[in-house]
């Protein structure tokens, strides 16, 4: 590639990354987007180098669809982005300050593991001769993700809940480790950061870390060809709580699976928080060791689900007063419909809409919303199916009201379809029994025996079986 080409492909990654600002946190972008290195641009695809597998899942499974956008919205429509793994180049494309050469003994696990963990980005190792105990101030949080700032609505009070009871009272056996999984964007991180803040609220003297699991597994590697294992442990044996997102980026690497159970062990024995963010529950984990899955599993599992629509209308309010920025209601009605997806993409398209008004000097209304947003706004084609959704079809079809099928009425007019509809909750989403529940303001107990009373009338009543299939057909239709 001649110089020039080099220059020019160099010249569009920087558009890309000025257009992040705003969209991804500026922490992130700096970890995890700008060490990608523009290979090339040809046939509308931006080709970026990264040296290891992990940072190419984490950017494509966190960011995936913000980053997509962000690539169309600095290169032009029709543009996609791929990420590669190619070590060679990255590291030929390294400051020279960085780059550290690996002592010639290794492991044969860590340097297996090696080619999966991040280069970068990582937590420093203390210097030579002193502690690596972690830091007891709370420089490692995020200070936007507190209780406060955290929208609550039916697709995570549980997990709000229980994140709130662990901050109120942290080790205690019935919920330690507090494991919270969901799909990308919708909280997970937020309410790990927010129980963190409040502990160093009550408690300065707490010492709390949190870490994503791609830096735990670097700076593990990084401890062994240093040859510095002992202060490696010395740091995660003496903090109060730890949080570790991403849990599931574990997946294969044996040895750091082995260090990480013994440090689980050592804190959770003596009493000490851990809180564990994952995309899946511990049972759906593959190439984890069932000891790690027995442990995840032994304390709270909660989920997150995408937010229904009034939580998504009081997201961007809150978003909005955040910005200091007035924002009508029919423009805000207007986005919370059609961007249902996760909490990221929704603040998201609030900050587009915000910068577009502000650059084309144009008011904030809803045609500048469609010019602003474009095809970032979907229609209700195509939507998920969300526990709502159900629920209006369900009222519907029976001529009841949401607020009967959530009363305490137990006549059979509103016991039934209350029935109906978290039989179809169950199978049509991915959503945990607790949180239909919730949903419903009842015990999981009780979806259990719900869907287990409407599954044996399927199979023995076939006016049963006609109805859950026509009203499955209209809630996937919607």
């Amino acid at each position: 590639m001649s110089v020039e080409q080099t220059t020019a492909i160099e010249s569009q990654w920087k558009k890309v990354l000025e257009k992040t600002d705003g969209i991804i946190h500026e922490e992130v972008v700096k970890q995890w987007i700008s060490p990608m290195i523009p290979v090339s641009l040809e046939n509308n695809e931006l080709v970026l180098a990264v040296d290891v597998v992990t940072r190419k899942h984490y950017v494509e499974s966190r960011y995936g669809v913000l980053f997509g956008d962000i690539v169309q919205q600095a290169l032009g429509t029709g543009y996609t982005f791929k990420i590669i793994v190619d070590p060679a180049i990255a590291d030929a494309k390294k400051e020279p300050s960085a780059q550290t050469e690996a002592p010639a003994e290794k492991t044969e696990t860590a340097e297996a593991e090696a080619e999966t963990a991040p280069t970068q980005g990582s937590l420093p190792l203390a210097p030579e001769g002193t502690s690596a105990a972690a830091p007891d101030d709370p420089t490692s949080l995020n200070p936007k993700y507190t209780f406060d700032a955290f929208v609550m609505g039916r697709s995570n009070q549980f997990s709000y809940s229980m994140a709130k009871a662990v901050a109120d009272a942290p080790g205690l056996p019935a919920h330690n480790p507090l494991f919270i999984y969901g799909g990308v964007g919708l909280g997970k991180t937020h309410l790990m950061h927010a129980v963190g803040h409040k502990i160093l609220a009550d408690h300065p003297d707490k010492r709390v870390l949190y870490i994503a699991s791609a830096d735990f597994t670097n700076e593990f590697i990084r401890s062994i060809r240093e040859k510095r294992m002992d202060a490696f442990r010395e740091k995660y044996y003496n903090i109060d709580m730890l949080l570790i997102d991403d849990i599931q980026f574990f997946a294969g690497q044996e040895q750091t699976q082995t260090e990480f159970f013994q440090t689980f062990n050592k804190l959770r024995d003596s009493g000490r928080q851990i809180i564990m963010t994952s995309d899946r529950q511990p049972q759906d984990m593959k190439d984890l060791e069932d000891r790690l899955i027995s442990r995840f599993a032994g304390g709270t599992v909660v989920d997150i689900q995408p937010p229904e629509f009034e939580t998504r209308v009081a997201i961007l309010q809150k978003k909005a007063q955040t910005e200091q920025v007035d924002i009508p209601e029919d423009v805000v009605t207007y986005i919370a419909s059609r961007v249902d997806s996760n909490i990221r993409e929704l603040e998201g398209a609030l900050t587009r809409l915000i910068k577009y008004a502000s650059m084309m000097r144009m008011p904030i209304d809803e045609t500048t919303c469609v010019a602003a947003l474009g095809n970032y706004l979907h229609g209700e084609k195509g939507r998920r199916i969300t526990m709502e959704m159900i629920e209006r079809i369900v009222c519907t079809h029976f001529k009841v009201t949401s607020e009967d099928i959530r009363s305490t009425k137990r006549s059979n007019d509103i016991a039934y379809p209350r029935q109906i509809a978290m039989f179809l909750c169950h199978e049509l989403t991915e959503v945990s029994w607790p949180t239909i529940g919730g949903f419903f303001n009842r015990d999981h107990s009780t979806v259990i025996h719900a869907h287990k009373k409407i599954q044996n009338l399927t199979e023995s009543d076939g006016a049963t079986k006609a109805l859950i299939e026509s009203l499955t057909i209209q809630i996937k239709g919607i």
